[in-house]
Formats: C-alpha cells, structure tokens, sequence
C-alpha cells in the first residue's frame, strides 16, 4: 500500500514544479515559487526515499512527512497566492470630471 504514497508523492512533486514554473512566469511571484520548489524536491525526496523503507517500521513516517508537506502547502497558498484586486477603472464623460 505504501507505494501508491510513494507515486503520488512523486507524481505531486512534478505537478507542483510545473505549477511553481508557470506562476513564476505568469504571475512574477518570486517566493511563493520557491517555496513551491521546495515543497516539490520534499514531495519528490520522500516519495523516493520511502522505497527503500518499504516493509519496515519507519514505512509510515514517509506517509505522516507527506501528510505534513500538504499542509504546510496548502497554508502557503492560503497566504501567498492571494488574487490581486483590479485596479478601478476611471469614468469619463462624467458631468463633474475631477482633474
């Protein structure tokens, strides 16, 4: 059972990268794609790292260390990944214009 963790940690690790890429490059949001990063290389170390622990008594401390990496994430992105308000746009052709 413990491999299905263990390819979904790897396979969580791709997609974040990915998503970490994209929001560099769309949005310019320089600490939230690292910390993205980081949260990915620990997606991806522990999904492989739980290989060699298979069958043993450390087994579920990759599925707990998993556990935790998703909700420290998913705080970041409560946080971090906040929507910008859009600026106003300015009436004109309005009876008093205020210039």
């Amino acid at each position: 059972m413990n491999i299905f963790y263990n390819v979904c940690s790897i396979t969580i690790g791709v997609f974040l990268i990915v998503f970490g890429i994209l929001t560099l490059v769309q949005k310019k949001k320089i600490l939230f794609s690292i910390l993205t990063f980081i949260h990915a290389v620990l997606f991806i170390g522990f999904g492989i790292l739980g290989f060699p622990l298979m069958d043993t008594e450390y087994e579920l401390m990759t599925i707990l260390a998993m556990l935790a990496f998703s909700i420290t994430y998913i705080i970041c992105i409560l946080t971090l990944y906040k929507k910008e308000p859009k600026p106003a746009k300015e009436e004109t052709g309005t009876l008093n214009p205020k210039k």
